[in-house]
């Protein structure tokens, strides 16, 4: 990621997501505001990468979407409450969240978090209010944030909690 620069990893994946509801019809994971997030270049990007090339990455891409969801649905039921989503990009989990009692925090690097705002207001979409950058209040309250949700592989163990704040700081 370029400093100062949204996240062309971040667009690569929505764009992957865009494309499975659009060419397997979401048969593995649904999103409904996967399209529209991409805005008006939704069916040119789609088209891009509707290759044969591109169908693993896609699949890949919506297998690990359905099992985080699934494994966070399985943890609301066991009382978890608070969902941090490190390097959210482009995802729309907390437009789509289903559980009620389940605060979403959305963790990216500013320059990214201003590109999902752009998208989201161009798509007539409401960001919501724990999309802000929380890297400050993070900071106190993280023996308080219960599950960790859709990076943890982009993060090399181990990792203390204050590196992940350092990291975030950035």
């Amino acid at each position: 990621m370029q400093p100062r620069s949204f996240s062309r990893t971040a667009l690569g994946v929505a764009i992957q997501r865009a494309a499975h509801q659009t060419l397997d019809d979401g048969a593995i994971f649904h999103d409904p505001f996967a399209r529209a997030i991409l805005g008006k270049e939704a069916d040119a990007l789609i088209a891009s990468h509707a290759t044969e090339e591109n169908r693993h990455l896609r699949w890949f891409v919506a297998v690990r979407a359905r099992f985080a969801e699934d494994s966070l649905a399985a943890a609301v039921t066991r009382n978890v409450r608070q969902v941090v989503v490190l390097g959210a990009g482009l995802d729309t989990f907390a437009l789509r969240n289903p559980h009620a009692d389940l605060a979403v925090f959305e963790v990216d690097h500013p320059a990214s978090q201003e590109f999902k705002r752009e998208r989201l207001s161009a798509a007539g979409l409401q960001a919501h209010d724990t999309m802000d950058n929380i890297r400050d209040t993070l900071a106190g309250d993280l023996e308080e944030v219960t599950d960790i949700h859709n990076t943890l592989m982009y993060i090399n163990p181990p990792i203390s909690d204050d590196q992940v704040i350092a990291d975030l700081a950035v």
